[in-house]
């Protein structure tokens, strides 16, 4: 059993921690809380804004991963039906359909037919239109038209950083508060279909370039700035957050208060862009210009595109949770101190039993024990880079993650224990305790 009374080396700590609360040593605990609250608070403000630097980088100007991003809006059927409408006045409008309608309604009247033939050419046409329209859009349910979407998106994304910095190129084009793809090749893909089921007035459509609205927001320079911006910093902001999260962590008086505060902090900064992403939301579709047909629309594109940067903000609220409750747990409270006594005695019984396993186990927790610290603090950065690393780590990956962590943590505990009793700090402080 783990042994509770103090050494001399851990009296002397105690009386110096008794010291510290003194009148001067009072007035430095709290400059060093300041300093370490500051600290930590920049440390939340660059982490959050460095999810969205990453976010940038991996999702919008990486090809693979931007294909993926825009892949399911070719399956949604908001999506479907908006670019099916928008392809279907294309060709009843190239077709001249209206205008054939017309002469040949005049032309009909001229030989005795009723006089008011032509009133129905408008019903006609729109008849016409409807059918085009269902027609393109089980066409666009194929998997031929679903390569055909990927294969612009893929062509279109080696110009998208001219599309979000201004600019124009072959497929996707930005132009003052709007950015459009070109949906010329589905338009042809359409018109061939539709020939071949024997629709051919609309073999005399030309190959042409259709302009279908992706973003339109006045916000759109401000967004090019913010983008350029982001794109310099995405390499190394990640970086200088996690440093200055643990120097914030250093310099605290209490280092177990510190991961408090500052996981608290970045917690709340990431759940707080979270709503003002969502208010976001709200505020621009609520505000969509009239010419915008299918606001559904709209809205499943603006969610497809974001919805990697919500996961990566709501996966960096749950690190920062797990991160205060083992804080949390290793502190003074009760409830903390009975769960270390019962982890406590699994340790011992499953060092006992390593340690009758042989003297090669010994020997590798006396090996261990010189380094104990340093390899407790290396298990938990090794997992934080792990997931700063990773393109988009998940919370499913995140409590994997967790659960090694505890686990490399259990077993480094159990084979230190299992070495021959020394009298060091280790061997005689509970685990757990601050």
């Amino acid at each position: 059993m783990v042994s509770e009374e103090l050494t001399p080396a851990e009296r002397a700590e105690l009386d110096r921690l008794r010291a510290e609360t003194s009148r001067g040593g009072r007035w430095a605990r709290t400059g060093r809380w300041v300093a370490a609250c500051a600290i930590l608070l920049v440390a939340a403000l660059l982490g959050t804004l460095a999810v969205v630097a990453v976010y940038v980088r991996s999702e919008v100007l990486d090809t693979n991963t931007y294909v993926e991003t825009v892949t399911p809006l070719a399956e949604d059927p908001a999506v479907q039906s908006a670019v099916a409408a928008r392809l279907a006045d294309e060709l009843i409008t190239r077709s001249d359909v209206e205008a054939l309608a017309n002469q040949v309604a005049r032309q009909l009247e001229a030989r005795g037919a009723p006089q008011r033939l032509s009133d129905l050419v408008s019903p006609l046409v729109s008849g016409m239109r409807s059918f085009v329209t269902g027609r393109i859009q089980s066409l666009l349910a194929t998997e031929r038209f679903q390569e055909a979407w990927v294969n612009i998106n893929r062509l279109g994304h080696d110009q998208l950083i001219t599309a979000l910095t201004g600019g124009q190129g072959e497929v996707v084009q930005s132009q003052g508060d709007t950015i459009t793809v070109d949906l010329g090749e589905l338009l042809t893909l359409a018109k061939q279909q539709l020939v071949a089921e024997g629709f051919t007035i609309v073999s005399r459509v030309p190959d042409v370039s259709i302009p279908y609205t992706l973003v339109e927001s006045d916000q759109l320079p401000k967004i090019r700035t913010y983008t350029r911006a982001l794109n310099a910093a995405g390499t190394w902001l990640p970086w200088v957050a996690l440093l200055l999260l643990l120097a914030g962590v250093f310099v605290a008086p209490n280092r177990r208060r510190g991961v408090i505060v500052g996981a608290t902090m970045l917690g709340l900064t990431s759940a707080v862009l979270l709503l003002i992403m969502n208010e976001a939301r709200a505020y621009y579709l609520d505000r969509l210009p009239s010419t915008v047909r299918s606001p559904d629309a709209v809205a499943v594109v603006y969610d497809t595109i974001t919805r990697f940067l919500v996961a990566a903000l709501q996966t960096l609220v749950v690190v920062m949770a797990i991160l205060v409750i083992g804080a949390l747990l290793a502190g003074p409270s009760r409830p903390a101190v009975l769960l270390r006594r019962g982890l406590n005695k699994g340790l011992d019984a499953g060092a006992g039993a390593l340690n009758r396993a042989g003297a090669w186990a010994r020997a590798t927790g006396r090996t261990l024990a010189a380094a104990y610290h340093p390899i407790q603090v290396a298990i938990v950065l090794v997992a934080l880079v792990g997931l700063i690393i990773a393109v988009r780590p998940s919370i499913g990956s995140v409590l994997w993650v967790t659960v090694v962590v505890l686990l490399a943590l259990a077993l480094l505990e159990v084979f230190v224990r299992a070495r021959p009793h020394e009298p060091t700090t280790v061997d005689r402080r509970p685990l757990g305790t601050a």
